[in-house]
């Protein structure tokens, strides 16, 4: 499972999560899904956050309204972020450096008035200092699954059992930032790529996730959803939020 926030994150670490809430669903199983180029947000220079962070805010400013809009009750929110904690240098290990961690927002800070600066403060603070904390790729329960020790079976049992039971305090949505790719992405005679969208997996409870990559100024979102839990038309009012509370990030409006 995913570590959990500090204790000054504005989530209690008890309180169950609050959960996406259905729009109209979709016809069909399987996951939908929009891919769209925004802006880069802008920071002042020596900003205390990062460009990390106000996706981090937009996010979940995007999930309280919408949940409001929805008639949701209110509850605090837990988002998941991917954390690489790899050296960038020659010795960068190969393969998947990935832990996750979850940060907590209290209702109160993702009010229709929120306080975008101080919000802002805060997640960095959150996101430090869960980025200090030393623990196994992809929690400690998950480390279960790949020792020896137990047979395939049995690690098969345990991976759906703890679905389930997991299921009521799985993080409200997933924030995966990939970051900025420095360089045009080669394929050969396919020629170099211009943009770049990768797209995380959109399962129920979550239901929703966000996935972000910037290459050459230009931030590629991918935003997905189940079609158990939100129609087409829901994906697209989502899109617009986070467009929108992306951009009050930006210096020139908080």
């Amino acid at each position: 499972s995913p570590d959990r926030a500090p204790p000054r994150s504005g989530a209690p670490a008890l309180s169950r999560p609050a959960r996406v809430a259905a729009g109209t669903p979709g016809r069909g199983p399987g996951n939908s899904q929009l891919l769209v180029e925004l802006p880069v947000p802008r920071r002042e220079s020596g900003a205390p956050y990062t460009v990390n962070d106000q996706l981090m805010v937009a996010t979940a400013l995007t999930v309280a309204d919408w949940n409001r809009r929805q008639g949701a009750p209110e509850r605090p929110l837990r988002i998941t972020m991917p954390v690489d904690d790899r050296d960038r240098g020659p010795g960068m290990p190969i393969g998947n450096g990935t832990r996750l961690v979850e940060v907590g927002f209290g209702p109160a800070e993702v009010a229709p008035d929120a306080d975008i600066p101080v919000l802002l403060r805060l997640t960095a603070e959150r996101t430090r200092a869960l980025k200090a904390l030393h623990r196994p790729q992809l929690g400690r329960s998950v480390s279960l699954l790949t020792t020896p020790l137990l047979p395939v079976a049995a690690r098969a049992a345990y991976t759906r059992g703890l679905r389930v039971l997991a299921g009521p305090w799985t993080s409200t949505t997933l924030l995966s930032n990939i970051g900025r790719i420095p360089y045009a992405l080669d394929f050969g005679d396919a020629g170099r790529s211009g943009a770049l969208w990768i797209s995380a997996p959109a399962r129920l409870p979550r239901g929703l996730t966000f996935t972000t990559a910037s290459t050459g100024g230009r931030l590629h979102l991918a935003l997905r959803w189940s079609r158990a839990l939100l129609g087409d038309e829901d994906g697209r009012e989502l899109l617009g939020l986070f467009t929108r509370h992306l951009a009050a990030t930006s210096p020139e409006t908080v």
